[in-house]
């Protein structure tokens, strides 16, 4: 058997997932020995075994699961339990939602979902989770449906990212206003959280008082009555809050767990919870304060009983810290004011450096880590005087074998609207360019649903679709300024064929789309405004600008003209700026 396995599946395979293959016993499923599988069942399970895309073969009546590497993080803790079992048996509690998904595909109909939410049981606890996914119809030789291919991405990171990002925008309200005392301060603060029940079920803000050696509870999330007692006795204190006063003498988060059996109904489940679930875990996080040895005080938060506390949710969690840190550091400086007016200016100063440091990151986690395919590099470059995130993005979407989108854009505006807008469009963006849509249908498809997005309008985005075996590059433009080409030999030209007016400006405009040739050694430049435009300059010579440094660096790699570009270009730039730029091969591998 293992001998069969082996010689059925290249040698390539991962060497978890072969392990896990060849101890499956086969026989004992409904597939039976690999020796007499039938070669449709081979063909689907040799593709997707070899395939580093997360892909799942489901087969026959019972459809039975044959997984790749890939899908196995997927299955959390049913992995490897699950390979060689019936679908309905290993994913029993998403049943109800995909089993009409499933029949549909087994009667020849494929499916596609983007960010479906689906609550799984994968890690000892009901998870929320969202996937994009499709499901396709396998056929055997007669053209009689057998099995389903899944290809699947798991998309809870960047709904989660960009749900917290909306979460954190509340706090740029209370981040400008003055307050007259620090507990006011922390209730202003504790209102904006009451907006992200999602993934803070509760917080209080405890706060030093002036002696240092105790602490007061100076705001909580709880709007309809007082919190639960075992959570605001004074610090310190035996029972439930001593770990929280731990936070504050060490400085350091410190996590609890057990509130569900302590504190049962602590947190009562809202009406639109996926499924009831007590509040078990809590964190506390020190609010510590630029320029100062000790913490101010700590905040405590519960965690949502239906995600996991990994190191993308402490992140959020500690910038929320860090953004009640800076709202209660912002009424001590108001009350500084009144007495020395030198340090009010140095506690702005601090603020406006914290800002700068949680905006970057936010615009930089929503764009996110781009695992880029060879020949492309990206840049994100805030603009100096910056004290918000801003709307610029860049995206590459590999849609086939060697055919790529990319997109750069810019949403009109600043701040945390402006980047809640882009991470929208952005999405939307990438997701019907993986529906096969060309560059002009997706800018259409954009202006219909730019024109549901409050802030979207007359933002501007050109998209366009490289084909490295064919040699070409399909583009459409939404008012954005021209991408530049420049080729091996030093010639250039602006791709400027299929211009077309911004977003959601006028309704039902057919949208121009043009193509060109791509040459090897050929460069691609696309950019948003602020790489070329200065005040008292007329934009054609920032362009022209540009041209000259693509032409001047045509033999640099790519990743390396992306950081000429930025040096020779910025100088305390006014804008964000967001620049793509891509270079053709010489040669293209053959399909396999």
């Amino acid at each position: 058997m293992a001998e069969k396995t082996a010689t059925l599946f290249t040698a390539g395979l991962d060497d978890g997932i072969r392990e896990v293959v060849l101890a499956t016993d086969w026989g004992a499923t409904p597939l039976g020995e690999v020796s007499t599988w039938p070669e449709s069942l081979r063909a689907a399970v040799g593709i997707c075994l070899n395939n580093p895309f997360p892909m799942l073969v489901m087969w026959g009546p019972e459809l039975v699961m044959v997984y790749n590497a890939g899908y196995a993080p997927i299955l959390g803790d049913k992995h490897p339990w699950a390979m060689g079992r019936p679908c309905a048996e290993v994913w029993a509690e998403l049943w109800p939602t995909i089993r009409g998904r499933l029949d549909g595909v087994l009667a020849g109909t494929a499916t596609y979902d983007v960010d479906l939410p689906l609550l799984m049981h994968r890690h000892g606890f009901d998870e929320a989770t969202w996937f994009t996914f499709a499901y396709s119809p396998i056929t055997d030789p007669d053209g009689r449906v057998v099995g389903v291919l899944n290809t699947t991405s798991d998309t809870t990171g960047r709904v989660l990212g960009a749900r917290r990002l909306t979460a954190l925008q509340a706090f740029a309200e209370v981040g400008a206003a003055r307050h007259g005392d620090t507990d006011r301060a922390a209730n202003a603060a504790m209102a904006a959280l009451t907006r992200a029940p999602d993934d803070v079920p509760f917080g209080l803000v405890y706060l030093l008082d002036p002696d240092g050696r105790s602490a007061h509870l100076a705001a909580t999330t709880w709007q309809s009555g007082p919190p639960p007692a075992p959570l605001v006795p004074r610090l310190p204190t035996g029972g439930v809050a001593d770990w929280a006063w731990e936070a504050i003498t060490t400085g350091t988060v410190q996590v609890t767990g057990g509130l569900a059996a302590r504190l049962p109904g602590l947190v009562p489940p809202r009406p639109d919870a996926l499924t009831p679930a007590d509040v078990d875990q809590a964190v506390a996080l020190p609010l510590v304060v630029a320029g100062q040895s000790a913490p101010i005080g700590v905040l405590v938060v519960g965690v949502a009983p239906q995600l996991r506390l990994d190191e993308d949710y402490l992140s959020f969690l500690e910038l929320v810290a860090g953004q009640v840190a800076a709202v209660v550091t912002d009424a001590q400086a108001y009350q500084a004011e009144r007495r020395r007016s030198a340090e009010r200016a140095e506690a702005e100063r601090e603020v406006a450096r914290a800002a700068v440091e949680v905006s970057v990151t936010l615009q930089r986690s929503i764009l996110g880590p781009v695992e880029l395919p060879g020949g492309f590099a990206v840049r994100y470059e805030p603009a100096a005087r910056a004290l918000e995130v801003g709307g610029d993005w860049y995206d590459v979407v590999e849609l086939a074998d060697e055919v790529f989108g990319v997109v750069v854009g810019d949403v009109v505006g600043r701040g945390l609207p402006a980047a809640a807008v882009m991470g929208q469009l952005r999405s939307a963006g990438r997701a019907l360019l993986l529906e096969a849509n060309g560059p002009a249908q997706v800018l259409s498809a954009l202006d219909r649903f730019a024109e549901l997005v409050e802030g979207a309008a007359c933002s501007t985005v050109f998209c366009a679709v490289v084909d490295r075996r064919a040699g070409t590059l399909r583009y459409s433009s939404a008012g954005h300024l021209p991408a530049v080409l420049g080729g091996a030999d030093g010639g250039t030209r602006l791709l400027d064929g299929a211009q077309s007016l911004p977003l959601a400006v006028r309704t039902g405009l057919a949208r121009p789309e043009a193509e060109v040739a791509l040459a090897p050694g050929d460069s691609l430049l696309l950019y948003t405004d602020g790489l070329v435009e200065r005040r008292h300059e007329a934009l054609d010579e920032g362009i022209a600008r540009a041209v000259t440094a693509v032409v001047e660096g045509r033999a640099l790699s790519p990743d390396v003209l992306a950081s000429v570009l930025v040096d020779q270009l910025l100088d305390e730039q006014e804008d964000d700026v967001a620049l793509l730029v891509y270079r053709h091969p010489a040669e293209v591998a053959a399909a396999p």
